[in-house]
């Protein structure tokens, strides 16, 4: 059964909907396509990202790229492009209800409205950014310290750390770190610079004494900067030479890492004579505690001294009395107990004086000890050697007196 056209169906193909868009190039009235691609407002915050975000730019760039896109609607039949929707829009200032889009979210408000608000955004970046820009410089103030290195082992060396972290790391931040010490060392060698967290040109090693490490490993190592000393000069130094030096300290090492310090001021004792770094005393546990021991007596002796020098109360006055009245130390007062605690420092150094001298002592009987033993035993040696020698020769002797006595006898036979 054939089906043939009406005049309605006619009428309807010529009909054109109104609502949708008629296509400039073809004239065909049917709803377009819809596309998606990037802005130029893509590639200029891209660029904006990777300027000022580096690497870290790579996970920015495809949300910008996705929150840019433009919408593109095209015609079915010629491809030709009918119109472009931007997820972001500005407005028209000579609009009077303005619409900012951001995607698909839309902010409306009035001309007047709007411009105040904008108006208030600007003063507010200007008025910090001035803010910003009259902030001081700050100004980093070295501070000197009068801890000398065996403080510094006392507070926070090597077993300090060992026993207790925590408690070495709080003591170097209160009394070491950011602060200039004026020390002296043991110059063991000097390296260039290859580690990239420091911007120092060159490391110079210094061994402590007493030392807390073995042999010839240093104990401090001292970053050093091109313009304020070149490594030539410390390559025409030798091993063993005292130096005394003014360093800032940076950082706290451990038992595998060294102590880092920046330096400051050197100076260079070139009138001392050269030392063994393997024959520096180390620093041990018996000789923390017996500084310790030393500290604990000045201290006391200072408190019963000052104790002593205490005015008493006076009995004499009335019961009634609640408050009683305490005089201070005079000036002559004063001087004497300088005077003591001077004398107490004296001996105290010359406790130290007398037990290295017994330390010395010590170490002579025991080289002079050990030297006789050696010679007792080359003396035993060298009469074993004479006796094997004699029995050797008796032997000798007595085959040649055998030898003869048989050869008298076989002439006898004969």
């Amino acid at each position: 059964m054939l089906i043939s056209k009406t005049d309605n169906d006619d009428q309807q193909e010529g009909v054109v909907d109104p609502k949708l868009p008629v296509c400039p190039n073809c004239g065909s009235a049917k709803e377009g396509i819809l596309e998606q691609g990037p802005s130029p407002a893509s590639f200029i915050i891209s660029l904006i990202c990777l300027y000022y975000c580096g690497i870290w730019s790579v996970l920015l760039i495809p949300l910008v790229f996705q929150s840019t896109k433009v919408i593109i609607k095209r015609c079915q039949y010629c491809n030709q492009e009918l119109e472009k929707r931007n997820y972001f829009q500005l407005p028209n200032i000579n609009d009077q209800v303005m619409q900012f889009k951001f995607g698909n979210c839309m902010i409306v408000a009035s001309r007047k409205y709007a411009l105040i608000l904008l108006g208030i955004i600007f003063l507010l970046f200007f008025y910090f950014q001035q803010q910003i820009e009259k902030e001081p410089i700050k100004i980093e103030i070295d501070y000197p310290t009068d801890k000398s290195w065996m403080d510094f082992l006392q507070l926070c060396g090597k077993f300090q750390f060992v026993e207790n972290g925590l408690k070495a790391r709080h003591q170097f931040e209160t009394n070491f770190k950011g602060k200039i010490v004026a020390w002296n060392g043991i110059y063991v060698k000097t390296k260039s610079n290859n580690d990239m967290n420091y911007s120092y040109s060159h490391w110079v090693y210094i061994k402590m004494d007493p030392t807390e490490s073995t042999d010839d490993i240093p104990d401090v190592v001292l970053g050093v900067n091109s313009q304020q000393y070149s490594i030539e000069k410390f390559n025409l130094l030798e091993q063993g030479q005292s130096i005394n030096f003014n360093a800032k300290f940076i950082s706290l090492g451990s038992e595998y890492n060294f102590h880092i310090l920046e330096l400051k001021q050197l100076e260079i004792n070139t009138s001392e004579s050269l030392v063994d770094i393997k024959q520096i005393k180390k620093f041990t546990l018996i000789m923390d505690q017996s500084q310790q021991l030393k500290q604990t007596k000045l201290q006391d002796s200072l408190k019963r001294m000052i104790h002593m020098y205490q005015p008493r109360r006076n009995d004499s006055q009335s019961d009634n009395q609640n408050n009683v009245f305490r005089m201070g130390l005079s000036a002559e007062e004063i001087q004497k107990i300088e005077e003591d605690i001077e004398e107490l420092q004296k001996q105290l150094e010359l406790e130290d004086q007398q037990e290295n001298e017994q330390v010395v002592d010590q170490s002579s009987q025991i080289k002079n000890d050990q030297l006789e033993d050696k010679v007792q035993k080359e003396e035993k040696d060298r009469d074993m050697t004479q006796k094997l020698e004699n029995n050797q020769d008796k032997q000798v002797e007595k085959e040649e007196s055998t030898k003869d006595s048989s050869i008298e006898s076989n002439l006898d036979q004969q």
